[in-house]
Parts: C-alpha cells; sequence; structure tokens
C-alpha cells in the first residue's frame, strides 16, 4: 500500500494506491455548508407526525432535516425545542442535511455516543474476541451511553479501550457545557490528515506515505514508519499519474484490460451501471462469455463506487443470457466485493436478466456532486439541440425577422450550422454571416429595425 498527500494549497487531497492503482480517494475542501459530524445547538421548526421527522433551524440557509426515533427519549419533543444535533448526512441540491441527536465522538479504537444506550462491534473482529470485548466494555457504560467498537480494538489493551472510554466521555461532557451557551455550531469536524489515517483500516506500518507538505511530512514522522517528503518540481499527484486517475473518475465509460467496459451514469433517483462486453474476444459458448465479462466487472464496479462515493439505489445492467448457477455465482461474487467496503452495500437481488439491485449508505456527496456542477448550456440533461434542430428553428425565426422589414440582418452562427442551413434551406433574404467560435452548434440573430 502506498498513500500519496498532496497538502500544497487549500485543498487537500489523499490517495491510497495498492499496486499503482488508485482505490481510495479524500478531497478535503474548506466549506461553509454542514459536513458529516459537524454538530450544533439546534431549534425544531416544524414537527411532522406523518413522516415521523422533524424539521431543525442550525443557523443554515435552509432547515435540517431529523427523523424522530434520533431524538433522545431525555427531551420532551414540541417545537422551539433547543437540541443538541450532529450532521448524519450531507445535503445536497434536492436534499437538506440529515441529522442526528444521538451524539458521537471519535477517540481511538471506540466511536462513543450520548443519548442511546447499545454496544456494537465491528464485524472485521473475529468472534471469540467479541465476546471478551463485550464482557469488557459492557460493564463500563452508563445507560444513555453507547459505543462501537473499532477493528482496531481487538489489538489494543483492555487499560486502552477503558481510556479512550473515559477520553470522549470527558469529550462530551466539554460538547454538554459548550452547547448551553452556543449560538449554533458547537464543534466544526476538522479533518486531521494524520487522524485519517490512523483510522484507516488500509494503513498499516509497512505502508508507504508520500507528502508534498514539510510541516506534514514532520507530523506524520513522529506516527509513521515508512514517510518520505516529495521534493521534486511539479505536482505530486501529477508524479504519479493521479490527475489522470481523477479525471478518468469524472467520465461515465471506464474501460478493462480485457477489452470490456461499464458505463456509470448518474440520475436523480438512482445510479445505472451498465456492463459491454466491448472488444473482448473468445471463443467460449455465449452463456460462458457472458459469465466470464459480468465476473470479471465485479472488482472494478466495487472500486468505482468507492472512488466515485456512489450511493443510495444502484442498479447494475450484467450481460445476460446466464444459467442460474452462473447467476448464484456472480451474486456470490458481488457479495464479496461488497464486504470489503467500508460503507454499508447491501445486495438486494440478481434477475434472471443480469439486472441487480444494490444500496450504499449514503453520508457525504458523490465525487462528480463535489467537483462539477451542471453544465449552463444543457442544463445538466448533458444534450443540446442538434444542428437539424436548429436550422429548422432559425428559418422560422428568419422569417419572423424579414416579415417586420429590417434594414439589417446579421446572423452569428458555428460553422456546421451556417453550411446545414444553407444547404437545407431555401431562403433568399439578405443576410450578413458571422463564425462564432464555439463547441457546441449555435446560432443568434441580429436585426436593425427601420
Amino acid at each position: 500500500m502506498r498513500i500519496i498527500i498532496n497538502a500544497m494549497g487549500k485543498e487537500k487531497r489523499v490517495a491510497f494506491l495498492e499496486e499503482k492503482v488508485l482505490v481510495e480517494l479524500d478531497i478535503i475542501r474548506p466549506t461553509m455548508e454542514p459536513q458529516v459530524s459537524d454538530i450544533y445547538w439546534g431549534t425544531v421548526t416544524k414537527i411532522n407526525q406523518k413522516i415521523n421527522a422533524a424539521f431543525v433551524n442550525i443557523g443554515y440557509k435552509e432547515n435540517a432535516f431529523i427523523h424522530l426515533q434520533d431524538i433522545p427519549e431525555s427531551y420532551r419533543l414540541h417545537e422551539g425545542l433547543k437540541l443538541m444535533v450532529q450532521v448524519k448526512r450531507e445535503g445536497n441540491a434536492t436534499k437538506a442535511p440529515l441529522l442526528t441527536g444521538i451524539i458521537e465522538v471519535s477517540c481511538g479504537s471506540v466511536v462513543y455516543s450520548y443519548g442511546k444506550a447499545f454496544l456494537a462491534i465491528s464485524k472485521k473482529i473475529k468472534e471469540v474476541d467479541k465476546i471478551r470485548l463485550q464482557q469488557l466494555v459492557s460493564p463500563l457504560l452508563e445507560e444513555t451511553e453507547g459505543v462501537i467498537l473499532r477493528s482496531v480494538a481487538a489489538d489494543v489493551s483492555s487499560a486502552e479501550i477503558e481510556e479512550d472510554i473515559v477520553q470522549a466521555r470527558r469529550e462530551m461532557e466539554e460538547l454538554v457545557t459548550r452547547a448551553k451557551g452556543s449560538n449554533r455550531k458547537i464543534q466544526e469536524a476538522m479533518v486531521s490528515i494524520p487522524t485519517m489515517l490512523q483510522s484507516n483500516s488500509l494503513v498499516t506500518d509497512e505502508t508507504e506515505i508520500i507528502c508534498d507538505d514539510a510541516a506534514l511530512y514532520r507530523s506524520l514522522q513522529a506516527q509513521f514508519p515508512n514517510v518520505s517528503l516529495f521534493r521534486e518540481k511539479g505536482g505530486i499527484f501529477s508524479a504519479y499519474n493521479l490527475e489522470v486517475a481523477i479525471n478518468r473518475l469524472l467520465r461515465p465509460t471506464v474501460f478493462l484490460k480485457n477489452g470490456a467496459s461499464i458505463v456509470i451514469e448518474k440520475t436523480e433517483a438512482m445510479w445505472v451501471i451498465d456492463v459491454n462486453s466491448g472488444n473482448y474476444k473468445s471463443k467460449r459458448e455465449v452463456d460462458e462469455v457472458a459469465f466470464d465479462i459480468n465476473l470479471a466487472v465485479v472488482e472494478e464496479i466495487g472500486r468505482q463506487m468507492k472512488l466515485r462515493n456512489m450511493s443510495g439505489f444502484i442498479l447494475v445492467d450484467f450481460i445476460g443470457g446466464m444459467s442460474r448457477v452462473q447467476l448464484d455465482r456472480l451474486q456470490e461474487r458481488v457479495q464479496e466485493v461488497a464486504s470489503l467496503d467500508t460503507t454499508t452495500v447491501r445486495v438486494e437481488g440478481l434477475s434472471e436478466n443480469g439486472l441487480m439491485q444494490l444500496t450504499r449508505r449514503k453520508r457525504q456527496k458523490s465525487l462528480i456532486e463535489e467537483m462539477q456542477c451542471a453544465c449552463p448550456t444543457c442544463e445538466g440533461s448533458g444534450y443540446v439541440s442538434s444542428v437539424q434542430t436548429l436550422i429548422y428553428q432559425m428559418e422560422r425565426e428568419l422569417r419572423g425577422v424579414f416579415a417586420s422589414d429590417p434594414s439589417y440582418v446579421a446572423v452569428t452562427v458555428t460553422m456546421d450550422v451556417m453550411d446545414a442551413f444553407l444547404d437545407e434551406i431555401s431562403f433568399d433574404g439578405d443576410i450578413d454571416w458571422m463564425i462564432a467560435d464555439e463547441v457546441r452548434p449555435f446560432y443568434r440573430i441580429s436585426q436593425v429595425e427601420h
């Protein structure tokens, strides 16, 4: 494992590579918008029992959203109620931020929460260790405390786990004290790169870490054994071909080495992944070829879901024509890849024609939402008017213009639109053509009245 850190400038980027392949990407930007783990002192503005939820004013431009079951029983629910809340899921263009009243604090081997009693243990911990940890931690918790034990808890001493719980409890008490005198935001989820790396299960003592910032380099040296400072000219991400890799993540088509490809598109309601045979060549039977291609793309689909931060409903259109046995084996493989994702992924079903439904938990914006905005030309549709559409539209407009008897008419137009108009449309008006330097088909009519 190799980690490349671009920490120069306002935006910070952390790339995780396995055998030179990008497997995880974190982009950290300063923002005024509510981020996951931000803590606010909010006010309930409206309660809607029909949807079992409430709207909360946290001082942001719009009210945030909270499920009633996520408000601790210690609060007496009513409009105007003031309570401490934490951002559970970031908002986007169509959805408000999602909040919870069950506040979480991360500390070493534990994620500590206040407001609801529970004990959860990482699935990566062996069953024998789970029993030991449960017996250790359960007596330490009070009635309103909850703890999630991370995978690292299996490898640390009982004393360290106890100390982590005590420290987290202390931090929570400080938050509650601060909340009483707060006007809105209590704590911002400040992203620390060293902390991020410590909590990432991919990072081991053998992991090579390379960064381009001297101050961060010194900080990392004190915590990790294999750290080096990038001293070459040019950007660190360019040197490791990561700029190209990130740009590819913003394109719909992903090409695989075996000639197959997948096309990834985002709609308002879901993500759609289409599997194509492309240039894949084989002399095997049709059903075996379909199965081989589908099986080969599963790992790449899992990688793309993580890198693009895809979430919500995901529909995968595999190549059809597989037998029942092949369908079952494909679903098993998808389950295996899904289990490796640090974000919860559920395989909902696989139909006989190869359509598979997945759901992936949403917490943060997707990479596309983070790095791109809707095109002002196509208004986010991905399409613009064709040359044929424009020349017929332009003909109608010109006939209306000349009917008003102008003294002068000029048309600014792209070459492809002008050529098509002159070839296909019979028009006798005196027009002054001006060529526009535009990538998309375009025209604009100017006129001077008598």
